[in-house]
């Protein structure tokens, strides 16, 4: 090849500018030029929700490098505003118009590089191009956004996937109305679904409403025309002001299609180890090109920022020089945060081994991200996927409040190097309790594939049907109580430091399996009834997973224990088998549960209900509380949930916990009716002349303050300690939101 090369780009942001520079670096002789159709280069995509939302509040911190840097650092020419139109293979040049003067032009080229990305799916429905919808893929969309913001109060999101999601987060974050709507039956689809249902959870927590099961059939207009809701197909309208497509991109492979390169199966642009297409002089990186698939062994497209900028890096020196590399295998890492959890996956989920006819099983570990000894220990679940007989580790996904890159990167790294969860097990971490434990997540999983594969303690899916064994929950029974063991009515109860001396009590004669809470404690009681001949199995992830693996909005049906083995996995996340168990309502997603059948539950007393209440409640103060009393008020419906509320959540919680053993799905409103109140919700005015028992309350405590002061200045100073122990109560009640003189108060005949 010349030594001094014409190295055409086309497209300026991951693929393209990593490309451009590292030709550059490789050979100073070379004519670099990048084409851009839009008007910026090298910008921060993956960031872009995040200025919409706040959270990045400068606008120039998204843009890495302008063509100014270009030009001066790498003598690289770069236009932004053209536009490659076609390329002609023979003659090596590319037609180019340029938007800002207007005119077109021919590019010539000795190597050129594609890397013009994906656009986002607009599908053929009815208003989908009316104003209010917008997709986001550049700085001009965002800018879009941004400016139609201002009046908007309700926000659609159209799609659960990466983009979807973190744009939900970031409106909510701005405190609009948001409802994100997913065509599948989970979030986040390539999460295997009870990792998906953590962010289910998280989204309604925060006030996201979040439709599933039923996609995009069109956009409702108004009568200027602008957007005013989305229609699904079920047939149901959401309102809304702003609405926001995040349905996935498609390769822009026009020019590709046109110049007769190779196309694959999924839209992307054939290439071989050094990106090169068809033609040997024109290369593919980012969005729109194959790469090497790490799980498969074939080629496909992987549309993340990472891959792109690693391959676009190799195509730039191959161009530049004639050599590089192979590029690397792509394993799909990918990690997104959704308000105070982070979510990712590297490699195989459990349901795309599946699909390829793998042997694919899965252990779940819930641990600390550090030493829980150390301040500031956070949860995380930790899933690993495996192949049953060889052990091969086909990858991971983890959801928590800290730690999830961590791991998900030591799985990426280890799958790149096709390791086993033996190697896994063996991996040196860096340890100190600030950063991790002596066993982090990842060995104990590793630990815990070893021990299924080997038959130590074999494992039974979170989503498996139990009724046909004998299964034991070894936690204690405020633990049970807390959080009661999913599709396992039949469970016995025997707490691990009681069950050395009570397996008499168990048949020997059924395979036996055994949960806890996440899982350790299983495991311990598993090895030990496995010692003393009983047929024991580990169940996968405990009480916690199998609680999200089965208190979902929808699935198939839970496939049996019994067909679960070494060499015979289980199937697929199971059947519901309650609503949504989330113990906190947001009060945003109140009414849709209440129109749901929901029975709303006020346990404050009869005068704070009167002072004003949410349209619609129930009063049953928390004295009267028991299951009886809330059995009787439910009626005909006793299968409804009961959405429990108070003045600030403290006694409805309180209320959540005495009912928990009564067979009733209750889920407390967070924040209570002072929640409620700030969200808008319709309240019924208090009568007039009643006084609620808040008001009671400061002008109880604003009368012994003042009793206490001139007590203590006109008759012993000692009395100034009745105002200073209302002060102490006061600053109790507002840290554990426990008060006493309310409870009084509310006793007083007044108020009953």
């Amino acid at each position: 090849m010349s030594p001094s090369p014409r190295i055409l780009i086309i497209g300026g942001v991951a693929g393209g500018a990593s490309a451009a520079t590292r030709a550059r670096r490789m050979n100073e002789r070379a004519s670099i030029v990048m084409l851009e159709k839009d008007g910026y280069v090298s910008f921060a995509n993956c960031g872009l929700p995040y200025h919409i939302g706040g959270a990045i509040q400068d606008r120039a911190k998204l843009l890495v490098a302008k063509p100014e840097m270009f030009r001066s650092r790498f003598a690289i020419d770069v236009r932004v505003r053209h536009e490659a139109l076609a390329i002609d293979r023979k003659a090596k040049v590319v037609r180019v118009r340029d938007h800002a003067k207007g005119v077109e032009y021919d590019e010539p080229y000795d190597k050129l590089i594609l890397a013009p990305g994906a656009a986002p799916l607009m599908p053929d429905l009815p208003g989908v191009r009316a104003p209010g919808v917008h997709s986001l893929r550049n700085i001009e969309d965002m800018d879009r956004i941004l400016a139609d913001l201002p009046p908007v109060r309700r926000v659609a999101v159209v799609g659960g996937g990466f983009i979807g999601l973190e744009v939900a987060e970031q409106m909510r974050e701005r405190g609009l109305e948001v409802t994100l709507i997913e065509r599948n039956p989970q979030v986040l689809p390539p999460l295997d679904p009870e990792m998906a249902e953590r962010l289910r959870r998280e989204l309604l927590a925060h006030g996201v409403q979040v439709r599933l099961g039923s996609g995009l059939a069109g956009v409702e207009t108004g009568p200027s025309g602008r957007a005013s809701g989305v229609r699904l197909e079920d047939g149901s309208v959401i309102p809304a002001d702003l609405v926001i497509l995040g349905l996935g991109v498609r390769p822009s492979n026009r020019l590709a299609t046109e110049a007769g390169l190779d196309i694959g199966p999924t839209g992307g642009v054939r290439t071989d180890g050094h990106q090169r297409t068809s033609d040997p002089d024109i290369y593919a990186v980012g969005d729109v090109a194959e790469y090497a698939l790490g799980a498969t062994g074939g080629r496909g497209r992987i549309p993340l920022a990472g891959i792109a900028n690693r391959t676009g890096r190799l195509a730039g020196e191959h161009a530049a020089t004639g050599a590089s590399v192979p590029a690397p295998a792509a394993w799909g890492t990918a990690i997104l945060k959704v308000f105070d959890v982070a979510a990712g996956l590297t490699g195989d989920s459990v349901k795309s081994a599946k699909a390829r006819g793998l042997d694919a099983r899965a252990v779940h570990i819930t641990a600390n991200h550090h030493a829980g000894y150390y301040p500031g220990a956070k949860s995380l679940t930790f899933k690993l996927v495996y192949e049953a007989g060889t052990g091969r580790v086909l990858g991971a996904q983890a959801f928590g409040g800290a730690g999830v890159d961590k791991r998900l990167d030591i799985v990426a790294s280890l799958l790149h190097f096709r390791g086993t969860v033996a190697d896994l097990a063996q991996v040196d971490l860096a340890y100190a309790p600030p950063f991790g434990s002596a066993k982090d997540a990842v060995h104990m999983a590793a630990f815990a594939a070893l021990n299924d594969l080997a038959g130590h303690a074999p494992i039974v899916a979170p989503d498996a049907d139990l009724s046909a064994f004998q299964v034991l929950d070894v936690r204690d029974a405020d633990e049970r109580a807390e959080l009661p063991l999913a599709g396992a009515p039949h469970a016995v109860a025997i707490p691990l430091h009681e069950l050395r001396g009570r397996v008499g009590e168990l048949d020997r004669s059924r395979p036996t399996v055994v949960a806890c809470h996440s899982g350790l404690r299983a495991h311990v009681a598993t090895r030990l009834l496995r010692e003393n001949g009983l047929d024991a199995r580990n169940l996968s992830g405990a009480a916690s997973v199998r609680d999200l693996a089965l208190n979902r909005p929808s699935g198939p049906a839970a496939v049996p224990a019994s067909a679960c083995s070494a060499t015979k996995p289980c199937g697929a996340p199971g059947a519901v088998l309650a609503r949504d168990p989330h113990d906190e309502l947001h009060p945003r997603n109140l009414l849709e549960e209440a129109r749901g059948g929901a029975i709303l539950l006020d346990v404050r007393s009869p005068g704070e209900f009167r002072s004003g209440h949410v349209e619609g409640a129930v009063n049953l103060p928390l004295d009267q509380v028991s299951g009886g009393a809330v059995k009787a008020l439910m009626g005909d419906r006793p299968d409804a949930t009961v959405l429990l509320l108070c003045a600030a959540g403290g006694r409805a919680r309180t209320a959540a916990k005495r009912l928990q053993g009564a067979g009733l799905r209750t889920v407390v409103v967070a924040g209570g009716t002072n929640a409620c109140v700030a969200a808008g919700l319709p309240i019924r005015k208090p009568a007039r002349g009643v006084i609620s028992i808040e008001r009671q309350v400061r002008i109880g405590a604003g009368l012994l303050v003042a009793t206490g002061v001139a007590l203590g200045t006109l008759v012993h100073p000692g009395f100034h300690g009745l105002s200073g122990f209302v002060g102490c109560g006061l600053v109790f009640a507002g840290v554990t939101d426990f008060c006493g003189m309310g409870l009084l108060l509310a006793r007083m005949p007044w108020n009953r």
